[in-house]
């Protein structure tokens, strides 16, 4: 019972990181969505991995080193451009 209820808050709370995101990347706060885009990654390994689903695990662990990227590469440009 508490199994389930943990399981279906992470399920959520990786869902609602997902939304958060792709809403910041969308008003074009890159930052602030690729930082949430890594929680949401996290979120959604550890689902993957409690649930047994190595498809997910991959994705999302590829998913993370491209929002790790992304987020200093982001970060890089925009001292770049200050100069």
């Amino acid at each position: 019972m508490l199994y389930q209820i943990f399981f279906q808050i992470l399920n959520y709370s990786g869902l609602s990181a997902t939304l958060l995101a792709v809403w910041f990347f969308s008003s074009h706060k890159y930052k602030i969505g690729f930082a949430v885009s890594i929680v949401s990654c996290i979120f959604w390994i550890a689902i993957a991995y409690i649930d047994n689903v190595p498809s997910l695990l991959i994705l999302n662990v590829i998913l993370l080193f491209l929002d790790i990227r992304g987020y200093f590469k982001k970060d890089v440009q925009k001292n770049s451009s200050e100069i």
